[in-house]
C-alpha cells in the first residue's frame, strides 16, 4: 500500500526570517553606525512575528461546537419465519 505523501512547506518562522537580509540591507543603508544592533533586533522581531502570527490565526479558527441534529428512528420490522416446506 503506497504511503500518503504530504505537501511540505517552509515553516512560518523561517519564512519570516527570509525577509531579514533585505531588511538588514535597508537598515545598513539608512544608519550604518547602528546597523549591528538594529539588525539583531530586526531578526528577533521577525522570528517573533513568525511564531506569534500563526498561533493567533489558529486560535481564531477554533472549531465550532458540533450541534447534534435530530435523528429519525425507523420502526422495527419483524419478519415471520419461513415454513420448512418452503425453505430453499
Amino acid at each position: 500500500m503506497p504511503s500518503e505523501i504530504r505537501e511540505w512547506s517552509i515553516p512560518t518562522p523561517v519564512r519570516a526570517l527570509l525577509w531579514w537580509p533585505a531588511i538588514s540591507f535597508v537598515l545598513v543603508v539608512v544608519d550604518p553606525d547602528a546597523a549591528t544592533g538594529v539588525i539583531i533586533l530586526a531578526g528577533a522581531a521577525l522570528a517573533l512575528l513568525g511564531v506569534l502570527l500563526p498561533a493567533l490565526a489558529r486560535r481564531q479558527r477554533r472549531p465550532r461546537p458540533v450541534v447534534e441534529s435530530p435523528t429519525m428512528e425507523f420502526p422495527t420490522l419483524e419478519i415471520p419465519p419461513v415454513p420448512e416446506d418452503r425453505a430453499a
